[in-house]
């Protein structure tokens, strides 16, 4: 649609723009994929992976979970990771017993020299995070990660806490006014239900 000015003829926001890579979802994504995976110099000091350290992370998180919580939590695919615990047992990171709800299900838990190579791969990532984050101003910060764990279907997340300010007082004033109208409704039940009675 174009709207004149005169001769001028002036585009609206409603035309369609023509494609293009700085405004392509899934190519920035990819972008700061890899920008993201640059953080990660030094992990190999602690002689594990980005991935591995995800799965003694979520280990650490839920002790004795099952490999389909893992699957759930690392968004690793189930043969994957199944092949990742049993080279990470060998290597005496993590250690499978039976569990105790289902004598048929191994429960997966963190040995000692598992514990040691998260704690020193740790900072590494929290340093990777830093960097990544220092990239947005602060006040996006919080809405950047939720936005993050919506697209990862992160279930655990908290996204309230994760709001950016300007969101959260958006979500106030959508519930305060939900809870106005929720109370002007009651207020005229309770009206309704006195005039019953009188009747």
């Amino acid at each position: 649609m174009f709207l004149r000015t005169g001769e001028i003829a002036v585009e609206t926001l409603e035309t369609e723009q023509p494609f293009s890579l700085d405004r392509s979802a899934s190519h920035l994504l990819h972008r700061a994929q890899q920008f993201a995976a640059e953080q990660f110099e030094g992990m190999g000091e602690a002689d594990i992976t980005l991935r591995q350290f995800a799965v003694l992370a979520a280990v650490r998180e839920q002790e004795g979970c099952s490999q389909s919580d893992l699957v759930k939590t690392t968004g690793i695919d189930r043969s994957t990771l199944a092949d990742m615990v049993q080279r990470m047992e060998k290597r005496g990171l993590v250690e499978r017993r039976q569990a105790l709800m289902d004598a048929r299900a191994k429960s997966v838990h963190l040995t000692d020299d598992g514990h040691s190579a998260l704690a020193s791969s740790l900072p590494v990532v929290q340093k990777a995070d830093e960097a990544i984050l220092s990239m947005l101003p602060r006040n996006r910060r919080r809405a950047f990660v939720g936005i993050l764990g919506l697209l990862a279907n992160v279930e655990s997340a908290d996204f309230e806490e994760l709001d950016s300010p300007v969101d959260v007082k958006a979500k106030k004033k959508t519930n305060d006014a939900k809870s106005a109208e929720k109370k002007k409704k009651d207020k005229k039940k309770k009206k309704k239900d006195k005039k019953k009675k009188e009747d």
